[in-house]
C-alpha cells in the first residue's frame, strides 16, 4: 500500500476488502510517509467514504470531496477531514468484485484520468495476489486437518501392519521348519504346496511393508538418517528373504560385486528398501532362468551402481513410464497372473529420489528387464 501511494505521489492509500463468504469488509490504510505499518483501522470518515464508493463498484476520481454532489449527504461529516481528493478503482478477479484500492491527497484536484489508469493497472495484479492470499488462508484449516488425519491414519496403519506381520512371520517360520524336514519327511506334492504357501506368505510380508512405506510417504514422514555401512552386508541380510521368495521357482539368484565397494554413508533402511523392492519385483515376474545383481563403484567412487537383470516377462517400452506409479503394473494381465498391488517400484523410486540417486530401466517383452540404480556414496542434504 505504501508503494502504491509512492507511485501515485499521494499522501496516503487505502484498501477496502470485501469478504465473499460473509457480508462484511475490512479496511486498511497507510497515511503519509511517516506512517508506521499498514494496519487495520477504523479511520471513520475515510472508511465510510470508501464503503460508499464500493457500492458503485466502478472507477472513481473525486477532485474535491467536500464539493462532490455524490457525497453531499456526508459533507458535514467530512468537514475538517484532511483528505480533499481521491482516486479509487475496483479490485476484481474475473467478474468477482473483491473491494477497492484508492489513493488520497490533502490537495484539491490531485488526481486525473491518467492517474486513474495507472491505479487500475496496479489493481489487477494486486487483486490476484489478495485473492491467492485469501484462498491460502481459507485452505489452511483444511490443510491442517488433513495433515492430522494423515498422521492418525499412518499410526493406525502401522499398528495394523505390526499385528498382521507378527503372525505371518510365525507362519513363515513354521513352513521353513516343515520344508527343512525337521518334523518328518515330505513327498513332492507336499513340498510343492508348502513352497507355494511359503512364497505367498513372503509376498504378504512385503505387501504390508509396502503399505506402511506408502502411508509414511503420503504423510510426509520420510526423514533421511545417514549412517555408514557396506552394501555387501546389506545384501547378506536380504538374501535369506529372497531365497524364501524363490521357493519353488527354478531361478538362479546371484550377487556380484567389484573387488572393493566404497563405504556408504546414507540412509541404510531406504537403500535396503530399494534393493528389496527391485529384486522382489524381478522374482515376481520371473518364472525360471536367472536374476543377476551386480554392484560396482561409479563416478570415481562417489556413487554406487546396482544392476538387477532378470530373464522374466519383460515390459513393453510404451508402458515403462507407468511402472513407477503407485498401484500400477505394466499390464492388467500381469497383475492377475503374478499378483501384487503395484507398490514396490513406486516406493523404490521415491527412496531413490530422496537419496538424490537415479533409476533407469531397459526391458523387452519376453526377454527380461534390467534396472540400474545409482546412489551417491555420501548423502548430502
Amino acid at each position: 500500500m505504501r508503494a502504491t501511494a509512492a507511485v501515485m505521489r499521494a499522501d496516503g492509500s487505502a484498501v477496502l476488502l470485501v469478504h465473499p463468504s460473509r457480508d462484511d469488509a475490512d479496511f486498511f490504510t497507510t497515511l503519509g510517509e511517516d506512517a508506521e505499518n499498514a494496519k487495520e483501522t477504523s479511520h471513520g470518515e475515510l472508511e465510510r467514504l470508501f464503503r460508499y464508493a464500493a457500492e458503485a463498484r466502478h472507477e472513481l476520481v473525486v477532485s474535491d470531496i467536500t464539493r462532490e454532489p455524490r457525497f453531499s449527504k456526508r459533507a458535514d461529516s467530512l468537514t475538517g477531514l484532511r483528505h480533499r481528493s481521491l482516486a479509487c478503482t475496483p479490485l476484481q478477479v474475473g467478474d468477482e468484485f473483491r473491494g477497492l484500492i484508492g489513493v488520497t491527497s490533502d490537495r484539491v484536484g490531485a488526481f486525473d484520468d491518467r492517474d486513474l489508469e495507472r491505479l487500475t493497472a496496479m489493481a489487477r495484479p494486486l487483486a490476484v495476489m489478495i485473492e491467492n492470499a485469501r484462498l491460502i488462508s481459507d485452505m489452511k484449516p483444511l490443510h491442517d486437518r488433513l495433515a492430522a488425519i494423515n498422521h492418525i491414519r499412518a499410526e493406525f496403519l502401522a499398528a495394523v501392519i505390526h499385528e498382521l506381520r507378527t503372525p505371518v512371520s510365525i507362519v513363515i517360520g513354521d513352513l521353513d521348519i516343515l520344508l527343512g524336514g525337521y518334523l518328518g519327511g515330505l513327498n513332492s506334492r507336499q513340498v510343492g504346496s508348502l513352497q507355494t504357501a511359503l512364497r505367498n506368505s513372503w509376498e504378504v510380508i512385503n505387501l504390508v511393508g509396502s503399505l506402511l512405506d506408502l502411508s509414511r510417504i503420503q504423510a510426509g514422514q520420510l526423514a533421511v538418517r545417514a549412517e555408514e555401512f557396506q552394501l555387501d552386508d546389506l545384501w547378506k541380510e536380504l538374501e535369506f528373504m529372497f531365497r524364501i521368495g524363490l521357493s519353488g521357482k527354478e531361478i538362479d539368484l546371484t550377487w556380484e560385486t567389484a573387488t572393493l565397494l566404497p563405504l556408504l554413508r546414507t540412509d541404510r533402511t531406504k537403500v535396503k528398501g530399494i534393493l528389496s523392492n527391485i529384486v522382489f519385483n524381478a522374482i515376481k515376474f520371473t518364472d525360471r532362468g536367472k536374476i543377476q545383481v551386480r554392484a560396482s563403484p561409479v563416478d570415481g567412487g562417489n556413487a554406487v551402481e546396482v544392476e538387477i537383470k532378470d530373464t522374466g516377462v519383460g515390459i513393453p517400452s510404451e508402458l515403462i513410464p507407468v511402472i513407477f506409479e503407485p498401484f500400477r503394473q505394466a499390464e492388467a494381465s500381469m497383475a492377475r497372473s503374478q499378483g501384487g498391488a503395484g507398490l514396490g517400484l513406486s516406493i523404490a523410486k521415491k527412496f531413490v529420489d530422496l537419496l538424490h540417486g537415479r533409476i533407469e530401466v531397459e526391458s523387452h517383452p519376453g526377454q527380461g528387464s534390467t534396472f540400474r540404480i545409482t546412489i551417491p556414496t555420501q548423502y548430502a542434504t
